[in-house]
């Protein structure tokens, strides 16, 4: 709770003094609320804001521009809550009260119907809200407190006052016990009690109030030990390098030269000498205290006694992880292991325990985010470019993480520059891309890897498979009619009937003495293109090239068609079987030539014969 608080306190800061038109919202903004919601994300509104998310990167703000003239009646944000079984943030503002839904980024105002059929909350100063346990919701203007239902309906109000007269709501807060507490302005604290069986808001202390009783910031105990440290001590000692706070309440500070306890009220030495304690870390399990000073390395405290675990100056950073402390290197060492019971050191070979997130996506210079539970993005027909921003949503070593990305299984891993958070992907497939992802944590040590996205890209109408398909059945089927229309017009009877057209004298002599040759030849399934050109007394290239040109057939289509034209006259005039005409026109196999007949003739030798 501690840190979260402080890194609240820390981020506000930075928005506060960096706010710019286009990265934190407004010039000079003046946070006023801010939440840390369940996925990590930061939220935050004030003057003129509107509701903003922060990632650790980019800044998007929901408020009335130009661009969105009604989205709110008011872009000053005074106070948020998240709903968390709504996915849902509820925000409060000038005027009226507001609900964005975290799974399409949708704000709708919440209404309260009056008797005359209008809002009662669109003209009010939402001063607090609160998000119940139960699902429920709490918010008020003046001096009212409205109890909402999940889906915004209203369940219950109840009216505030102190002394006997009506004082408006500063603030509400659940305790431990489930009590609703209200602070008011100008003092006074009420809380929702059971009155004669009935709920009634009734006058409290101050003491009981829970957000009196918070635990103290980071930053706000530093600024405490500050001042203990300028009032009690002198010189270099009044400067705190590093402290830890223990389950009981207790501080170790660090200074230039010293190690210090501190019980609340006093500041103690515990020892001197140490040169800049630079880190520190408290082991609650073994009640120890364990530095980093840059004269005597790495040091337990315990019962009184400083000892040296590891005499080494190279250090900057410690942390414990179980009975390990975690060292970071001012040099080129990286990150170190010591076992604190063994006093070795390793490499560290621990994972980061970051879980980075997709927040928004860029498509053709359009920004959209990433809905809450998105795990499936479909981009528009025709894009093969895609911007996806990333962020592990830690804000204060944003610009130390790196980012490595890859879209499929087993492909390489493509690393970011550290600091650059924006993956570019390009030439993206039709159908689905798995975009995986892992990142470092401020040491530079790497997560293991996280699907964060699917990626969906619709196929254009000629990236479809059953397309190309059919374009190359057509293709085929055109190039087939005309290969046939081409022999129909072409190519003469070979077997010594007219020819369809008559042909020059010395063709029609070369086309007999083929003919014949072949006819000669009509059992010898070897009787080969190479035969035939001895026979003819021509080369294999002449015949080949002559053949073409007088029939527009190879020569392997010309002995083939003799053979079959013959076994189709043996059909018509002999009672042979088709196997005995197989062989006796020269095919060695009857299922070969039952296949070049059905070809040719488009029946099968049986069915021909009928």
């Amino acid at each position: 709770m501690r840190k979260v608080l402080s890194l609240c306190c820390f981020l506000l800061s930075i928005l506060t003094a960096n706010a710019g038109p286009d990265g934190f919202g407004m010039t000079k903004t003046e946070v006023a609320c801010s939440l840390r919601d369940g996925e990590g994300f930061l939220w935050y509104g004030g003057r003129g804001t509107g509701l903003c998310r922060y990632d650790g990167y980019e800044t998007e703000s929901f408020r009335s521009d130009r661009l969105h003239p009604d989205l709110l009646r008011s872009n000053d944000v005074l106070c948020i809550a998240e709903q968390k079984s709504r996915a849902a943030i509820w925000f409060g503002t000038k005027e009226g009260a507001y609900i964005l839904s975290k799974k399409d980024f949708a704000v709708k105002s919440v209404v309260v119907k009056t008797p005359q059929d209008s809002s009662e909350l669109a003209d009010k100063r939402i001063a607090s809200m609160l998000a119940a346990p139960d699902g429920t919701m709490w918010l008020t203007y003046r001096n009212q407190l409205l109890h909402m239902s999940a889906d915004a309906k209203l369940l219950e109000r109840f009216e505030t006052a102190w002394e006997g007269k009506n004082r408006s709501i500063l603030s509400v807060s659940l305790d431990a016990d489930g009590t609703l507490w209200a602070g008011l302005w100008n003092g006074g604290v009420v809380c929702l009690k059971q009155v004669d069986g009935k709920r009634q808001m009734v006058n409290g202390d101050w003491s009981q109030y829970p957000a009196g009783r918070r635990e103290q910031t980071e930053e706000e105990t530093k600024e405490m030990l500050d001042s203990v440290m300028s009032r009690q001590m002198t010189g270099k000692d009044t400067v705190v390098l590093s402290w830890v706070r223990t389950a009981s309440g207790a501080c170790y500070v660090g200074t230039y030269h010293s190690l210090y306890g501190y019980d609340g009220q006093k500041m103690r030495l515990l020892q001197g000498d140490l040169d800049k304690v630079r880190s520190m870390a408290y082991s609650e399990p073994s009640q120890s205290l364990y530095l980093l000073s840059r004269s005597r390395g790495v040091c337990r405290w315990y019962e009184g006694r400083l000892t040296v675990l590891l005499d080494s100056t190279q250090f900057r950073t410690l942390r414990l992880q179980g009975d390990s402390a975690l060292l970071l290197s001012e040099g080129v060492a990286g990150v170190r292991m010591l076992n604190l019971k063994t006093g070795k050191i390793a490499t560290d070979t621990t994972t980061a325990e970051v879980s980075p997130v997709a927040t928004a996506y860029d498509v053709d210079g359009h920004r959209q985010l990433i809905a809450f539970g998105q795990e499936r993005l479909t981009l528009p027909k025709g894009t093969d470019f895609v911007e996806i921003c990333l962020s592990t949503l830690d804000f204060e070593h944003a610009s130390q993480v790196q980012f490595a990305y890859r879209t499929d299984d087993g492909e390489a891993w493509t690393p970011l520059p550290e600091g650059e958070h924006v993956v570019k992907i390009s030439r993206l497939p039709a159908g689905t891309t798995r975009l995986e992802v892992r990142a470092t944590d401020e040491l530079g040590r790497w997560s293991v890897p996280v699907e964060v996205l699917t990626i969906v890209r619709p196929a254009l109408w000629y990236e479809h498979v059953w397309l190309w398909i059919v374009f190359a059945i057509l293709v085929l089927g055109a190039g087939y009619m005309l290969v046939s229309n081409s022999q129909k017009t072409k190519t003469p009877e070979l077997n010594g009937d007219a020819a369809p057209q008559a042909l020059p004298i010395a063709d029609q002599e070369f086309l007999d003495k083929a003919v014949a040759a072949v006819s000669g030849h009509m059992t010898d399934s070897d009787y080969s293109v190479d035969a035939l050109a001895a026979d003819l007394c021509m080369s294999r290239a002449n015949l080949h090239r002559k053949m073409r040109a007088i029939t527009g057939q190879t020569p392997t289509d010309f002995i083939r068609n003799l053979r079959l034209e013959r076994a189709a006259q043996m059909l018509r005039t002999t009672s042979c079987s088709v196997n005995e005409i197989a062989d006796l026109v020269g095919f060695s196999y009857a299922s070969y030539f039952t296949k070049c007949f059905k070809e040719k003739y488009g029946v099968m030798p049986k069915d021909y014969r009928t």
